[in-house]
């Protein structure tokens, strides 16, 4: 009987709780365990290692295959603060006090998106007021959403009304608590110096274990972080910047107190209620829900819908009606024996009659959690290598052209590979292509794979089998898509 070699998470859970119970830990599997476990030892003679139960406790975002990078991180920090360096500041550790004592705060977070071209673009400006587990966020357009804890509303001077949303989930953009916590679980080091927002800064390079590195601004006087930028995914990179910030500010109670305005009409619609346990939820719901390993920090329960909160990353779940397809500018994986739809955190397919959708950093964890054989595309997987009859003659300048004429606005079709490949099959029947008698229908064309940057498309009909496209101008969302070749039919 063949043995099944424990995942590197679970392996580090029986080291942990070996040393707890004060007996020896099973022998390493890889010398990566062994090097975790050796750190996990330092850690012991410490003190005591977190229980199993405050490891999954996610309130405090506590990430399982993160432990690992934890408990070296913590090492390190008890190594720093024995031996300091001449000068020397950990600036993780000052960061966590800082956020700590952070009980409230005003400022403006500016959100730029900057693709791998080296665009930059404004995305959004937010005005935030935090004051413990209440928030309140007024956009550019003057829309402001309030959480008091228990609810979550918007009011939106536009339409003049006051829309009651679901508790979860609810997305919140640089949460200087999570960022700090996140930040202090990771490998990570110290980056060089900035300034942001007129303020000197540090920048911290955070290394999550399996992932892309990313990069966190601290206030040089208070440790506070400033700014978070991302890893590029999918050819997006995302930074968040605070240009003004006052900590442990006054904020108005007033803010926290729901009301409807005078002229303001209630809009309320099914904004469900947090439960104590799944079993509830499907009470709600009318279906069980599915659940990972790892428990959620909260639940909410709506009529044909369950969420699962795990603070950055939720996981929703509804019955599955038969209609979900991919959206066709993601990438296709496998998992649940099915296609899962991935496009940057977020991550969609069906599963024992559910369609799940996990959206967040923890989403690949959580999903692999549910869907024990989720396969991820590689990005860098060359899907056209099999290409038969290459496409000649591609112009570079005219592909640049065809791209900005979608940046206006025109012919979204092309961020489409199946219906540009719709396109071009037509072409290669009749010189006028699309024609409307004799086509090849639409339906014909299926999106057979994707990396997100190429993209293989299967025809049942015509002179092409297969057809081949890539985003040869921009490899993201908003990039075009080119034929670069096709499979003829065999007669």
């Amino acid at each position: 009987m063949t043995s099944v070699k424990p995942l590197p998470e679970e392996e580090l859970d029986r080291v942990i709780d070996a040393l707890n119970a004060g007996r020896t830990p099973p022998d390493p599997s890889t010398a990566d365990a062994a090097d975790h476990a050796v750190l996990v030892r330092a850690l012991k003679a410490m003190g005591d290692l977190p229980t199993q139960a405050a490891r999954r406790r996610r309130r405090g975002r506590w990430v399982l295959w993160a432990a690992a990078a934890a408990v070296a991180a913590g090492v390190v920090l008890a190594v720093q603060v024995l031996l300091p360096g001449p000068g020397d500041r950990n600036w993780v550790q000052a960061m966590e006090q800082a956020v700590a004592q952070l009980h409230s705060y005003h400022g403006v977070l500016e959100v730029r998106t900057t693709n791998a071209g080296g665009e930059t673009w404004l995305d959004r400006r937010l005005e935030i007021w935090s004051d413990g587990d209440r928030y309140a966020v007024r956009d550019q357009d003057g829309v402001l959403t309030v959480n008091d804890g228990t609810r979550r509303w918007q009011v939106r001077p536009d339409t003049r009304e006051v829309a009651v949303l679901p508790l979860l989930p609810d997305p919140r953009s640089f949460d200087l608590h999570d960022e700090a916590e996140r930040a202090a679980g990771y490998p990570h080091e110290l980056d060089g110096r900035d300034t942001v927002a007129g303020r000197g800064a540090v920048r911290l390079k955070i290394l999550p274990p399996g992932g892309l590195p990313y990069f966190l601004w601290l206030d040089a006087e208070s440790g506070l972080p400033l700014r978070l930028e991302t890893a590029m995914h999918n050819a997006l990179q995302i930074t968040y910047t605070f240009v003004t910030f006052e900590a442990n500010a006054a904020v108005d109670p007033a803010l926290f107190q729901f009301a409807v305005p005078e002229g303001y009409r209630l809009v309320e619609e099914d904004p469900g209620q947090l439960v104590a346990t799944p079993e509830q939820a499907g009470e709600i719901a009318g279906f069980t829900p599915l659940l990972p390993k790892e428990a959620p920090a909260r639940i909410a329960a709506h009529r044909g819908r369950v969420v699962l909160d795990y603070g950055d990353t939720y996981v929703a779940m509804e019955p599955d009606d038969g209609t979900f397809q991919p959206e066709p500018y993601g990438a296709l994986g496998r998992a649940a024996g099915g296609v899962v739809e991935v496009i940057g955190d977020e991550l969609r397919w069906v599963q024992d009659g559910l369609l799940i959708h996990v959206d967040g950093p923890q989403a690949e964890d959580l999903a692999r959690q549910l869907a024990p054989d989720l396969e991820l595309p590689d990005p860098g997987e060359d899907l056209i290598r099999a290409v038969q009859v290459p496409v000649r003659g591609l112009n570079g300048r005219e592909l640049e052209a065809a791209q900005q004429q979608v940046d206006r606005g025109s012919s979204p079709w092309m961020l489409d590979p199946v219906f540009v490949a719709h396109v071009f099959v037509n072409g290669l029947v009749s010189p006028e292509g699309i024609t409307g008698e004799g086509d090849i229908p639409y339906e014909a064309l299926k999106l057979e794979a994707s990396t997100g940057v190429q993209a293989v498309v299967a025809v049942s009909e015509g002179p092409a089998a297969r057809v081949y496209l890539a985003r040869l101008v921009r490899q993201d969302e908003t990039g075009i898509w080119t034929v670069v070749g096709y499979d003829p039919r065999e007669e």
